[in-house]
């Protein structure tokens, strides 16, 4: 699936320069941490102590092995129960087959809860135990490999399900989906941007040092791999994973490249070697990737110094000889009816794209340069056809969305993060100091069926109160995993048939907790950037 796009972001929109964005590295000094409602503070961190398996109902109150924190309190995590002092999973524990007890005969196992001889094709014993190998957390790819913290087993190797970028704090954190569990935050390259996964690898864009980095899903603070990205200080900003291929756009150096795997998954990387590149012509900033059929569809930005007249399109590129990617044309966006406020100036400035069966889908930001890039009309996606090149409009409504960011298809609808219109205080590090229409808006069959407001969980002006504003994001196991770049938060929104639920966050009472401090904030800096998400399936 396409990948959202990876714009800077950290001020308030990717027009920004690189040197820029590094201002709000330098940060400001604070006086301490000040977390939102609902978090308590740890050992200088912010934590929900309803969920934080190290500080489980007070600090420093830590879990035993096997438990989690749910309500404040250290219990057995779902699937498993307590017997004889013990979490065990009654599915495959000799001594508790079925039930707690009730033990199986010498010789046999237990699969399924119930006793018998021998395991199932495909099911590894492991002492008196039938495991699936691949997917079994105790047993993970050989008997006794028990996965780390809050860590899954994806295909016999243990891996988080979501991993996250921490752009002001230089570091990774895992998630494991479902019970939206955090690990423990890894320092991790210079100034990640972006990020992609395959194959149970965690691909990074280091924009300081241009670099594509490695690390395993399960062992996020260890570089396995780097590749070169070209030029240093770059702005690799989409990551789009196609195997055997790697596409990254640079939207400062304005090309395309392509990486070929050559290797092998063995702990030892994925063996990835530059093939191929093309420039997609000065002044244009491509912001993103979706692939249609042997097209990749690369939305074009454009920037200010050319007054953005080799922006506001869409690049098409020729990749059925991947290693000789070839510029075909670009479809103008100045066309659209971009439904401006009262009638003032706007352009679409696309910022991402994704590709469904029977089209691809342009987030635009509608903005106007000339008024510090604000809305000037309501987020927007463009519709593209790929057979014919014709383009029309959907608006997403400017009450819900303003600034449309990131858009990626779920299933047969569309989720799109909307950044809104956020005002910044670039005497204190670019902080968000106010924002309005931010959030996520779902989309079936090209018409708006539900929305979800971002809210910070704080009253905005109040001290202390840092507001969230929405970014890009992952979706996985039907919940979509949206990064917050002013407060550095993960909201949890699950995804059905036309609605938006909210899982984790503050918006409704019915969420099982506060949003996932992902990446606290830093007492030097007023704000963290959440700048990327990715799923590992």
């Amino acid at each position: 699936m396409p990948r959202a796009p990876r714009p800077l972001e950290s001020t308030p929109l990717a027009l920004l320069s690189v040197s820029l964005l590094a201002l709000v590295l330098t940060g400001c000094p604070d006086e301490g941490v000040v977390c939102t409602a609902g978090l308590t503070v740890c050992e200088g961190t912010c934590v929900d102590l309803r969920g934080d398996t190290a500080h489980c109902g007070a600090c420093g109150n830590t879990c035993s092995t096997g438990e989690v924190c749910q309500d404040s309190v250290c219990g057995c995590r779902a699937g498993t129960e307590s017997c004889d002092g013990a979490c065990v999973d009654t599915a495959t524990d000799v001594a508790h087959c079925g039930a707690c007890g009730t033990a199986c005969a010498t010789g046999q196992v237990c699969e399924a809860g119930a006793c018998r001889e021998g395991c199932s094709e495909g099911l590894l014993r492991c002492g008196g135990a039938c495991v699936d190998a691949r997917t079994d957390v105790l047993n993970c790819g050989a008997c006794g490999v028990a996965c780390p913290d809050v860590q899954s087993c994806h295909a016999g190797r243990c891996a988080y399900d979501v991993v996250t970028a921490c752009f002001t704090n230089g570091q990774l954190v895992g998630i494991q989906a479902g019970t939206d569990q955090l690990g423990p935050r890894r320092e991790f390259g210079a100034g990640v941007q972006s990020l992609a996964s395959w194959d149970g690898f965690v691909l990074a864009a280091d924009m300081t040092n241009g670099k594509l980095l490695q690390a395993a899903g399960g062992n996020l603070g260890t570089l396995i791999e780097e590749d070169s990205l070209g030029v240093v200080s770059g702005s690799p900003n989409d990551i789009l994973v196609d195997p055997p291929y790697v596409y990254v756009v640079d939207s400062v150096n304005n090309t395309l490249q392509v990486l070929k795997r050559e290797g092998t998954a063995q702990g030892n990387g994925l063996g990835l070697r530059t093939v191929g590149q093309v420039n997609l012509g000065a002044n244009t900033s491509p912001q993103a990737l979706a692939r249609f059929g042997d097209t990749l569809f690369i939305p074009l930005f454009g920037t200010a110094s050319s007054s953005f007249q080799h922006g506001n399109a869409v690049a098409r590129v020729d990749i059925s000889n991947p290693e000789q990617p070839r510029k075909v044309d670009t479809l103008s966006l100045t066309g659209l009816d971009l439904k401006p406020f009262g009638g003032g100036p706007v352009m679409p400035l696309p910022y991402s794209v994704t590709a469904t069966r029977s089209a691809v889908y342009v987030a635009l930001t509608n903005l106007n340069p000339a008024n510090d890039y604000r809305p000037n009309g309501p987020g927007m996606l463009a519709r593209i056809d790929p057979s014919t090149g014709a383009v029309s409009a959907i608006d997403l409504g400017a009450e819900r969305c303003l600034n449309a960011g990131y858009v990626e298809a779920v299933g047969d609808q569309l989720v799109v993060a909307c950044i809104g219109e956020a005002l910044y205080d670039p005497e204190n590090g670019y902080i968000a100091t106010s924002v309005r229409s931010t959030g996520l808006v779902l989309v079936k069959d090209d018409t708006v069926v539900a929305s979800y407001a971002l809210n910070p969980g704080c009253q905005p002006g109040a001290p202390g109160c840092v507001l969230s504003v929405a970014s890009r994001f992952a979706v996985a196991k039907g919940a979509v995993y949206l990064a917050d770049t002013n407060a550095g938060r993960v909201f949890v929104v699950e995804v059905g048939d036309g609605r938006l639920t909210e899982r984790r966050g503050y918006s409704t009472p019915e969420a099982k907790g506060p949003a996932l401090e992902a990446c606290p904030l830093d007492p030097r800096r007023p704000v963290s950037n959440a700048i990327d998400v990715t799923a590992l399936h």
